[in-house]
């Protein structure tokens, strides 16, 4: 059975990507109704039909994306666009600076010294080339998934329909006597992730758009590019600002080195403003992890899956830990 098991784990690894583009859409789906199922039912309460409630909810949202996508969408094709076109801008920019810089040590520190110097910065030089190429290959992955994307919300308006239904049938077919802990467990899922991931979603969205006018502000390019990174990212705990705010600084430095400065005010008073005001007064509650914990599931999540792992990884940890918990309440 164990080997099994290691061979089942071993086949969804090595098909990893083909799994992802099949069950991205039903995340997407997924999440989309368990964000929405609140409003549809507070809807239903007020003697609206579940059907109709999804179909006013959803009349109002695509009208409202459609008339921000009539002006967004444009600014977001140009702003890709005219990232790849200057990629080897902001390479030539840094191999230039290497220059520079040894040019300046060379003449005054010993050979040894420069030798060391020169394979860091090598390294660094490495390491900046591939931090842009990953930016330009991110925003790609996501325009290569957009039908994904755009099969998500269908996926979701028949969750949000059938709700109900999903549920019954899911519970109908438990044995009698597992029925109760099943929805007991449920239950419990929904009060440790619904609150977590709802009021995540506000706040990284919030952060997304004071990071985009901060840059619209002082003029740096890519605004609203980096303004969507920095929202997505900052659904990462820890790890979520630095990744979001890596692109600006870098971008500033090579471009704008007189606005540096105010990038980092800004930066800051953004996270001030997110840590100090905007999450304890959204997100309120945590799912209950110890930091280590989070450490690692957001590792474990980067290394096998990217950026979607490091998302998802805090709500998958919480849910093992319910899992967990509830089985050793059992034992």
């Amino acid at each position: 059975m164990f080997s099994l098991f290691i061979i089942i784990l071993i086949l969804l690894f090595s098909q990893r990507k083909k799994i992802e583009a099949i069950l991205l859409p039903f995340a997407i789906g997924l999440l989309i109704s368990y964000i929405l199922d609140p409003v549809v039912v507070f809807l239903s309460t007020k003697g609206i039909k579940r059907s109709i409630a999804v179909a006013l909810i959803y009349f109002i949202l695509i009208g409202s994306i459609i008339i921000a996508l009539v002006y967004i969408i444009p600014v977001i094709l140009m702003e890709l666009n005219n990232l790849i076109n200057t990629i080897p801008f902001y390479t030539r920019e840094i191999q230039d600076i290497v220059k520079d810089f040894k040019m300046k040590y060379k003449a005054t520190l010993p050979a040894g010294v420069q030798e060391v110097i020169d394979r860091n910065i090598a390294q660094i030089e490495k390491i900046l080339l591939s931090i842009l190429q990953n930016i330009a290959n991110i925003i790609m992955g996501w325009v290569s998934s957009l039908f994904s994307i755009i099969l998500g919300p269908v996926v979701g308006f028949y969750l949000l329909k059938d709700l109900d239904k999903i549920k019954i049938n899911m519970v109908h077919f438990l044995p009698y006597n597992q029925k109760q802990q099943v929805i007991s467990f449920l239950e419990k899922i929904d009060t440790t992730l619904g609150r977590y991931i709802r009021s995540q979603l506000i706040v990284s969205f919030i952060i997304g758009i004071l990071t985009t006018l901060a840059l619209y502000i002082l003029r740096i390019d890519f605004a609203l590019l980096i303004g969507l990174l920095a929202g997505i990212t900052n659904i990462i705990p820890y790890f979520g600002p630095f990744i979001g705010a890596l692109p600006a600084v870098i971008i500033t430095m090579l471009r704008y080195p007189h606005k540096i400065v105010w990038l980092i005010i800004a930066i800051i008073i953004i996270h001030e403003l997110e840590s100090g005001v905007i999450s304890p007064h959204i997100v309120g509650e945590n799912v209950g992890l110890h930091p280590l914990t989070v450490i690692f599931s957001l590792l474990v999540g980067g290394t096998f899956f990217g950026l979607w792992g490091m998302i998802l990884a805090v709500p998958v940890a919480a849910l093992v830990k319910i899992m967990l918990v509830s089985r050793l309440k059992k034992s």
